[in-house]
């Protein structure tokens, strides 16, 4: 069935039941005796759920909706069964009976004339009910905006997702030509100069189940990322701001400051970045790296936080 016919509703062949624990009943011996069983986990995509899934308490079928929720992205448009079923790994039929669940619930919406979907109300409702709460972006922005005002650039606040840091908020200078990430854009944690400050001012053990999971997803560049990481540590603690290089795009740098809230509330990190030939390396050590890290020890301040992890 592709997704240029397929109308809301589940056919009858993708609306075969789902077992408690997110197991497709239509795939049990009963139901599939006389056929071959297909080998559909052998195409999955490994999760990054840094072990979250083991005990008896994580749920199947709810980790699977959130995937397919977790796959749209700020940069994308809509997007149709075949091609959620890419980005997450899961077999079309149960991608398709997640779908028309999450469209019943409001949490999609459906385009029945191109057979795509879009991240509906109840989704935007709870991003937006989850940002409001959060403290840090009301104490941050006015600081950040002068930030980026006084050097031109993109300055953004993030947090850590899975294998990413994702905008909260963002503020930009006055720069025609220059980085734009608005909010909601994802960052890969372990290349950018604000997924690096997020793992140097993680504790010992989140940092290490990030690095196992890059180990395990990306097996031939880990040596590289795991030294990047390191050093990063190493230059907060020195100068209280990490850089990068050209390292997640070649033309782009930028510098980057955890911000390490009290009483479990939480890592975040504050980075800056720009095109290489507006903000140069030597720029960055001299000038505006110090200048990321004062912004971000006053934020930290405001809310009883630090931006050095305890030795």
């Amino acid at each position: 069935m592709s997704d240029a016919n397929q109308s809301p509703a589940a056919s009858t062949a993708d609306a075969a039941p789902m077992a408690d624990d997110g197991t497709d009943t239509a795939g049990t011996p009963a139901a599939t005796a006389g056929r071959k069983p297909a080998a559909r986990s052998a195409t999955r995509r490994p999760r990054d759920t840094d072990g979250a899934d083991s005990g008896r308490l994580f749920v199947t079928a709810l980790a699977r909706g959130l995937d397919v929720l977790s796959a749209f992205r700020a940069s994308d448009g809509p997007l149709g069964n075949q091609e959620l079923a890419e980005r997450t790994g899961l077999p079309k039929p149960t991608v398709s009976r997640i779908t028309h669940t999450l469209m019943e619930m409001g949490y999609l919406s459906y385009n029945p004339r191109l057979a795509n979907y879009e991240l509906g109300g109840r989704t935007l409702k709870l991003a937006f009910t989850a940002l409001e709460r959060l403290d840090i972006r009301r104490i941050a922005r006015p600081l950040m905006q002068e930030l980026a005002n006084n050097g031109d650039m993109n300055i953004s606040l993030t947090l850590r997702e899975r294998l990413s840091v994702i905008c909260i908020e963002t503020c930009e200078g006055s720069a025609l030509i220059g980085l734009r990430l608005p909010v909601g854009a994802r960052m890969p944690i372990a290349t950018t100069s604000s997924g690096k400050a997020w793992l140097a001012g993680a504790t010992p053990e989140e940092r290490a189940a990030v690095l196992d999971e890059l180990k395990r997803q990306k097996p031939a560049d880990y040596p590289k990322l795991r030294d990047a990481v390191a050093a990063a540590v190493a230059e907060v603690r020195e100068k209280g701001f990490c850089t990068s290089i050209g390292e997640w795009q070649r033309d782009i740098n930028g510098a980057g400051t955890p911000i390490i809230l009290p009483n479990g509330r939480g890592v975040y990190a504050l980075g800056l970045g720009g095109p290489a030939y507006l903000l140069g390396e030597q720029d960055i050590n001299d000038r505006y790296g110090p200048m990321l890290a004062r912004t971000a020890r006053a934020i930290a301040d405001h809310l009883g936080g630090v931006i050095h992890p305890p030795e």
